[in-house]
């Protein structure tokens, strides 16, 4: 029954609403939480700009969140999926608004970054050309009427 799932409350969604920095919104990452309720370290933060830098965002860190283009905000959020560096990592649609030049940026940093033999990749996407090279095996779900 899917009513027995919990539902999101509207204030979990809250943090990409309000006027904060992508710093923060990216660090918040590290502690698996939507939004930040623990000051974050000075080696927190480094980890935070290392890997802005390998997404070319390094210039965004003190800008709000809510005044970036969606594709720059879709950029903070794939990072932030990142910035913990997972086993498991959990991609939805991390393609989804950006132009080409960065999708494929994205998509060389993904196949990089699962060379790692320890590293595992589920990605959601309704292209197939979205996906990288990385990709060894794929489910297509198809929608009959």
């Amino acid at each position: 029954d899917l009513h027995s799932f919990p539902t999101r409350r509207s204030s979990d969604l809250e943090i990409y609403t309000r006027d904060l920095p992508v710093m923060r919104i990216i660090a918040s990452g590290l502690k698996d939480t939507i939004g930040l309720y623990v000051q974050p370290t000075e080696d927190d933060y480094r980890i935070c700009r290392q890997w802005m830098r390998v997404f070319g965002i390094e210039h965004l860190a003190e800008r709000s969140f809510i005044k970036l283009s969606s594709g720059e905000q879709r950029l903070v959020l794939v990072v932030r999926a990142f910035v913990k560096s997972p086993d498991l990592l959990i991609l939805d649609e991390p393609l989804h608004g950006l132009d080409e030049p960065r999708s494929q940026m994205v998509k060389d940093i993904i196949d990089a970054y699962c060379q790692d033999e320890s590293k595992t990749l589920i990605m959601v996407t309704h292209y197939e050309e979205n996906l990288p090279k990385c990709i060894t095996n794929k489910i297509e779900l198809k929608r009959t009427i």
